[in-house]
C-alpha cells in the first residue's frame, strides 16, 4: 500500500538529509522524528500491527525514542542522552529479533552458517571499537552497553538474513528485510566508529541515509510478508 503517507515520509527524509548536509541541526528537531512518525503512520494504516507485526511496531516506536534522544542539539546539552538512545535502539533490535522469529524457525546448517558468519563479522568489526572504548577513561563505561547492543543488532541481522532460507517468506519480502537489516547494521557501525573510534568523513550523512533506507526496507519487507493481501501499490 504505497500511499500519500509513504511519499510524505520520503519527502521528509529528503529534507532531513538536506538538514544533515547543511548542518541545520535545529531543523532536525522536526524532520528527524517526523520521518519515523510518518513511517509508523504508514505501517499502521497498512494493518502492520496484526500478528507478529506487533513486534515491528514496537521496534518503530523505540526507534523513534532513540532518534529523539540522539538529536544533535540535545546531545550537545545532555551528552547522557546517548546512553538513553542506545537503550531505546537496543529494545528496538530485540523487538525486531522477536518479530523475525515468529514462528520460531527450525535450526539447520544454512541457518547456523548465517549465525556464524554474522558473529565473525561482528567480532572483527567490533574489536577495534571496543579497544577504542577501553583506551579512553571517558568511554570505558560504554564497553558493556555497546557490547550488548552489538550482540542484539547481530542477532537482528542474522534473523533477517535467515528469512531468505525460510519457506514461509516470499523472496521479495525476504530480500527487502535482508537489505534493511544489512543497512541498519552498516549504519550503526558507521555511527559507532565515527563516535568512538575514528571520525569518518560525511559520517553523519552516511548514517542518516542508510538508517532511513534500513527502516523502510525492514517495514516494507514485513508488510509484504505478514499482512494478507498487502501489495506495494
Amino acid at each position: 500500500m504505497i500511499n500519500l503517507w509513504f511519499f510524505l515520509m520520503l519527502l521528509v527524509a529528503l529534507v532531513d538529509w538536506y538538514a544533515v548536509f547543511r548542518d541545520l541541526y535545529r531543523l532536525r528537531y522536526l524532520t528527524k522524528p517526523l520521518v519515523l512518525i510518518l513511517l509508523i503512520v504508514w505501517f499502521s494504516g497498512a494493518g502492520g500491527w496484526q500478528g507478529s507485526g506487533m513486534y515491528f511496531g514496537v521496534a518503530l516506536i523505540f526507534s523513534l525514542f532513540g532518534d529523539i534522544f540522539l538529536l544533535k542539539g540535545l546531545l550537545k546539552a545532555r551528552p547522557g542522552f546517548f546512553l538513553w538512545g542506545l537503550v531505546s535502539f537496543l529494545i528496538a533490535q530485540i523487538a525486531y529479533v522477536l518479530g523475525f522469529n515468529q514462528p520460531r524457525p527450525l535450526l539447520s546448517l544454512p541457518t547456523l552458517g548465517i549465525v556464524i558468519t554474522v558473529a565473525l563479522v561482528s567480532y572483527f568489526n567490533g574489536g577495534r571499537l571496543i579497544q577504542s572504548l577501553k583506551a579512553k577513561p571517558t568511554t570505558q563505561n560504554m564497553v558493556l552497553p555497546v557490547t550488548i547492543y552489538m550482540i542484539a543488532i547481530s542477532l537482528m541481522l542474522a534473523s533477517a538474513l535467515n528469512t531468505l532460507l525460510r519457506g514461509d517468506w516470499l523472496a521479495p519480502a525476504a530480500l527487502l528485510s535482508a537489505f534493511g537489516a544489512t543497512l541498519f547494521y552498516i549504519s550503526d557501525s558507521i555511527l559507532a566508529h565515527d563516535e568512538f573510534s575514528q571520525p569518518i568523513r560525511t559520517g553523519e550523512m552516511l548514517v542518516t541515509v542508510t538508517y532511513h533506507l534500513a527502516q523502510i526496507g525492514l517495514i516494507a519487507g514485513y508488510l509484504m510478508h505478514g499482512v494478507p493481501l498487502w501489495i506495494p501499490y
